[in-house]
């Protein structure tokens, strides 16, 4: 089955036209895929990477996520000598599916309506995600699109977890509610050690830990997300590159007092120059950021260690609420390739039966590795994200599991 996956971000475009075995379980071969940035300045990044592995990076123009899509599509007809791209399906993340889609699920107009209402939920992914998927459909109006959203992992919370403590009138009338977000990031990994370790994902107690520009750590008890950090949004939790994680939301309307800004203005502030960005004032990059603690700048090493410090106490509270916990899952761009942060969280938890061998960790940076000591009660892994190959086996097993037209 021949699936092309979009993985749209707020100023990015991700895609990949994967064939899959006949089984639908592995990836078979990727055709072509790549990856716009910067998408709607003056002159957008690209890197094109065809089956071969050869990459291709251009400078284009691309105003807006519908021009990237387009644009990847007719690179990849390109790469396939113009015989088409006999696609069986087209597949599409979406950060918020709302109150009502999880997935995955066929794009329909009650779907696309359902999505475009969780907009006020995530404005900065969920526009660009339906512009793209409204420029794909127009252009190959043939294909079933299926989507599937960051939210669906996190579906059955359980109420204590999934609630505010505001009344629940409120609550009701606005769908304020914990949603969470990397899901399938957090699904990945745990799928992806499940069949790494031959277990059932089922009877697996897991601590997940997306870490990259958006952080996030998911509590599994039984193959099932109960807790995550983030929450209405993508705000809340850990601290990030530019967002500042938790925080006393009173902090808001002390920001517009004494600062004359207004709600959203503070809300800027908080998604856009917090986080490692603000606290350093450095950089977002973590890399940066280490480079200039090491020089001695202070506040940068004061970044590091916040950072590090609030990814050892999401660890502690999951670890009172996952059950007698497997393993600690590392992914994303920071917990795949730096060993130092890993290290730096994994330190002094040794009374948790938690500890990793110095070596190992180096060893694992981008690879699927196993980095805990002999010692460790509970196994420390790094597991790369795939999410582009979790969404097209999803959308096969939706595709196979309809009934014939």
């Amino acid at each position: 089955m021949r699936i092309l996956v979009f993985n749209c971000g707020s100023s990015s475009a991700k895609f990949e036209l994967i064939e899959l075995d006949e089984e639908q379980s592995q990836r078979g071969r990727m055709i072509g895929r790549g990856n716009f940035e910067r998408i709607g300045e003056a002159h957008s990044d690209a890197l094109l990477v065809d089956g071969g592995g050869v990459e291709t990076p251009i400078v284009v123009a691309v105003r807006d996520h519908g021009e990237a899509v387009l644009q990847a599509i007719s690179w990849l007809e390109r790469l396939t000598g113009g015989k088409g791209l006999a696609l069986d399906a087209m597949a599409h993340r979406i950060v918020h599916g709302g109150p009502r889609v999880f997935g995955p699920s066929i794009l329909d107009d009650t779907v696309a309506a359902e999505l475009d209402a969780a907009t006020p939920f995530a404005p900065l992914h969920n526009p660009p995600a339906l512009a793209a998927i409204r420029a794909v459909k127009e252009r190959l109006p043939g294909v079933p699109a299926v989507v599937l959203t960051d939210t669906a992992f996190h579906r059955e919370l359980p109420d204590h977890a999934r609630q505010y403590a505001i009344p629940r009138e409120l609550a009701n009338r606005h769908g304020i509610q914990r949603y969470g977000f990397h899901g399938i990031g957090h699904a990945w990994m745990m799928s992806r050690y499940a069949e790494l370790t031959g277990s059932d994902p089922a009877t697996l107690n897991l601590i997940t830990l997306h870490l990259g520009a958006g952080c996030s750590a998911t509590a599994i008890r039984r193959g099932k997300s109960v807790d995550t950090s983030m929450g209405l949004t993508p705000l809340e939790g850990l601290m990030m590159a530019t967002r500042s994680g938790d925080l006393d939301p009173a902090i808001v309307r002390f920001l517009c007092e004494r600062e004359k800004l207004s709600p959203a203005g503070v809300e800027s502030i908080l998604n856009h120059h917090s986080g490692l960005l603000g606290v350093s004032g450095v950089s977002r990059d973590i890399r940066d950021v280490t480079a200039a603690a090491a020089q001695g700048n202070r506040n940068a090493a004061l970044a590091l260690e916040m950072f590090c410090y609030r990814v050892r106490k999401y660890i502690g509270q999951y670890l009172a609420i996952a059950g007698q916990t497997e393993a600690i899952i590392f992914g994303g761009g920071i917990g795949e390739h730096a060993d130092n942060i890993r290290a730096r969280i994994c330190a002094g938890l040794e009374h948790l039966g938690i500890e990793f061998h110095i070596e190992l960790n180096r060893a694992a940076n981008g690879r699927e590795f196993r980095f805990s000591s002999d010692a460790s009660r509970i196994k420390l892994e790094v597991i790369p994200l795939d999410e582009e190959l979790y969404i097209a086996r999803a959308a096969a097993a939706l595709l196979e599991s309809r009934p014939p037209a």
